[in-house]
């Protein structure tokens, strides 16, 4: 499939704002790596035959976008400045890097490729998504327009401003602002004043990196989706159900059993039977009380990290994720916080990195459920099919991890397992894992999805 980039710019704030000059990153946006967030939304073409043949209409939608992003940006000035170096964004108000593109085909001939996800880092900016861009740029957009008058947006958000959630909420309002001169009620302003200490350099041997690092793979990244519908998902729960756990949560019971799946996956490859460190992004801001709100800005995330064991049942593997999770609780935050925040940072990124060995294997989860991403409406509807994606064919260096994501309907999870070619040969032939989800589905054939 072939991209023509149309036009490229940067966007500035709309208006001069009275914001700080540099932005001092916090302790937690230090632990994350220096990489983009990768978003890809696909909106369709409106049911009214002219929106697909008048070019009018997507200009002006086209333009509306671009006079949002400008007017948002006003709100999130962070977006729109420049990494400085790996604790500062100089909030400069140069702009977020833009860019407008095309593609001769329609949005129904792309998702009928056998091999569509290959393609989907077309329609981001072209950027490694692990790199910190060479301009420092904190943010990146393309907008692509399909021949059916079908839309995507696809954004790169630095991970060093913004975790998932942060990254879903600016989405939310720039569409809020796109069909709207006013933020929803919703939507509160962003806040970057975070809580937790900003004024310290962090060491990078604390940082998540120094964890992830120790497991990268070189070469043969084969990514895959797997679907779990409504229907898979309830009885995934009552099988993971125990007198411990007696309700699991969706993301517990379809993590656990792909953690089931991918340590037989492991044994199979290499003949031995090691148990699996797992770790889990938990979302801070539910488990501060009273709870930060969706506009707190920056990074809220720390790892549950259980270490499960390669022949651990479904409830019990469910328990294990349970236990872990849960000891990220309100203390767990406060003790984040104040003048104590940087030295209990320490002690526990330290133990949190500690636990790997040369024993284990090792996959990273991360869960998008619940972010909102199919709420995010620029006014033309809401998004058919949304996707994050790793990097570009030929990256060759990775470590496993899975990403959970809603269904268009928030009653399912979109799974998207990054992992080795040989570990994915088997994991896709797991008749366990195989009798929960679909592999690979299109997404115009999901359920909740219409065109």
């Amino acid at each position: 499939m072939e991209v023509e980039i149309i036009s490229s710019q940067c966007i500035k704030p709309s208006c001069p704002t009275t914001h700080p000059k540099t932005h001092n990153l916090s302790i937690l946006d230090q632990f994350m790596p220096s990489i983009f967030i990768p978003m890809v939304l696909f909106y369709s073409a409106d049911q009214n035959p002219q929106a697909i043949t008048d070019s009018g209409i997507i200009q002006q939608r086209l333009k509306k976008l671009r006079v949002s992003l400008s007017q948002v940006l006003t709100q999130f000035y962070p977006f729109a400045g420049r990494v400085k170096d790996n604790r500062t964004i100089d909030c400069n108000d140069k702009g977020v890097y833009y860019s407008e593109a095309k593609v001769s085909c329609t949005l129904a001939e792309f998702f009928n490729q056998s091999n569509f996800s290959s393609f989907i880092y077309k329609l981001l900016p072209n950027q490694p998504a692990l790199e910190v861009s060479t301009e420092g740029y904190t943010t990146m957009i393309q907008v692509t327009c399909f021949a059916c008058g079908g839309i995507v947006i696809g954004s790169f958000i630095s991970h060093m401003i913004a975790d998932g959630a942060a990254a879903s909420f600016f989405l939310n309002c720039w569409g809020s602002k796109s069909r709207s001169e006013e933020f929803q009620h919703a939507f509160a302003f962003p806040n970057f004043d975070s809580s937790f200490p900003r004024n310290v350099a962090c060491s990078q041997d604390t940082n998540v990196m120094a964890l992830c690092g120790q497991f990268l793979n070189k070469g043969g990244l084969c990514p895959r989706r797997f679907l779990f519908d409504a229907d898979a998902i309830s009885r995934l729960r009552a099988q993971g159900s125990s007198s411990t756990v007696q309700n699991p949560t969706r993301v517990e019971v379809v993590t656990s059993l792909l953690c089931k799946c991918t340590a037989k996956a492991f044994k199979a490859k290499c003949g031995l039977e090691r148990p699996c460190l797992i770790t889990h992004a938990v979302n801070m801001r539910q488990r501060a009380s009273p709870n930060f709100p969706k506009s707190c800005m920056g990074n809220f995330v720390w790892l549950a990290a259980p270490l499960m064991g390669a022949n651990d049942e479904l409830p019990d593997l469910v328990i294990k994720l349970r236990e872990a999770m849960t000891t990220i609780d309100s203390d767990f935050v406060r003790n984040f916080e104040g003048e104590g925040g940087f030295a209990k940072y320490s002690q526990v990124s330290k133990q949190l990195i500690g636990k790997a060995s040369s024993g284990v294997n090792y996959v990273h989860y991360t869960s998008w459920c619940s972010f909102g991403l199919y709420d995010v409406d620029c006014g033309w509807g809401k998004p058919i099919w949304v996707s994050c994606v790793a990097d570009s064919p030929g990256n060759d260096v990775f470590f496993n991890s899975i990403v959970l994501m809603d269904t268009p309907s928030g009653n399912g999870i979109e799974v998207l397992a990054y992992l080795n070619e040989y570990d994915v040969a088997i994991l896709q032939q797991d008749k366990e894992l195989l009798a929960f989800a679909t592999l690979d589905p299109n997404p115009l054939q999901l359920k909740d999805a219409i065109v």
